[in-house]
């Protein structure tokens, strides 16, 4: 799977659909409009120029959320806990068919 930000500067390639995709109520997911895959780093390739990411380090410093410095999209997050086991993408800088599909889970992390 391939996806981008709005204006395609930065490009995200996946070995394919994740299992389901979450859709968390935290504050940071609600604001950022995030519903997310996760895969192991080593499975996802980011093609972008260093410029053209930015990055946010939320609250509890366990994330590092990444979005285009050119367009504003978030496109993924990567842990800041070593070594790292997962990291999130957001679904919805791919194309909706590849995963309309797919099973949506609730999260309630506006509780934790």
């Amino acid at each position: 799977m391939k996806g981008q930000c709005h204006c395609g500067a930065v490009q995200i390639m996946l070995p394919g659909p994740p299992v389901e995709v979450l859709q968390c109520n935290c504050s940071l997911c609600r604001k950022t409009g995030w519903i997310g895959g996760y895969w192991h780093p080593d499975e996802v390739t980011v093609e972008t120029q260093p410029e053209a990411l930015n990055a946010y380090v939320q609250g509890d410093k366990m994330i590092t959320l990444w979005n285009c410095a050119i367009c504003g999209s978030h496109t993924h997050w990567t842990p800041r806990t070593a070594p790292p086991d997962r990291m999130g993408v957001n679904m919805r800088i791919f194309d909706y068919t590849d995963w309309q599909h797919l099973p949506v889970r609730a999260v309630d992390g506006a509780r934790f």
